[in-house]
């Protein structure tokens, strides 16, 4: 046994060495990014009765179709619930605004519209928002 921690303790010590470990942890720092990718965040509301059924809905026919589009690098949805409503958003990350106007048009502030939005939303937003994502970092 011994031995073996002996062995392990040369490995750890020559990685250290070698600096590896060091890029590790500072690639888990946050840094303000270069060239950042944009966020498109939209947002909406259903009846509470209603709210299972949007979810599963929005996920189907508007999220994993937002995954597969050109220029989309990740795409998230949240559900927040209280008694009398369901609360959604909706988070994609594209490279550029280029790339977002290439599925949403021209005018890409507009919400682009789910066939059956109009059966579940409550007062309907006309408007999504874009933000530079100028940090990233995730913890595992």
């Amino acid at each position: 046994m011994d031995q073996m921690r002996r062995g392990l303790m040369g490995v750890i010590a020559a990685v250290a060495a070698s600096g590896s470990i060091k890029e590790a942890l500072a690639a888990s720092a946050p840094t303000l990014a270069e060239h950042p990718m944009v966020a498109r965040v939209w947002h909406g509301r259903t009846p509470l009765d209603k709210a299972e059924e949007y979810r599963q809905y929005l996920f189907d026919v508007g999220v994993k179709k937002i995954a597969t589009l050109p220029g989309n690098r990740g795409v998230q949805m949240m559900v927040a619930k209280n008694a009398e409503q369901g609360e959604f958003m909706v988070i994609s990350y594209w490279d550029s605004v280029d790339a977002i106007k290439g599925y949403a048009g021209a005018d890409y502030t507009k919400v682009h519209d789910l066939s059956r939005d109009k059966d579940f939303l409550i007062d309907k937003e006309s408007l999504v928002h874009h933000f530079d994502l100028d940090v990233n970092l995730w913890q595992s």
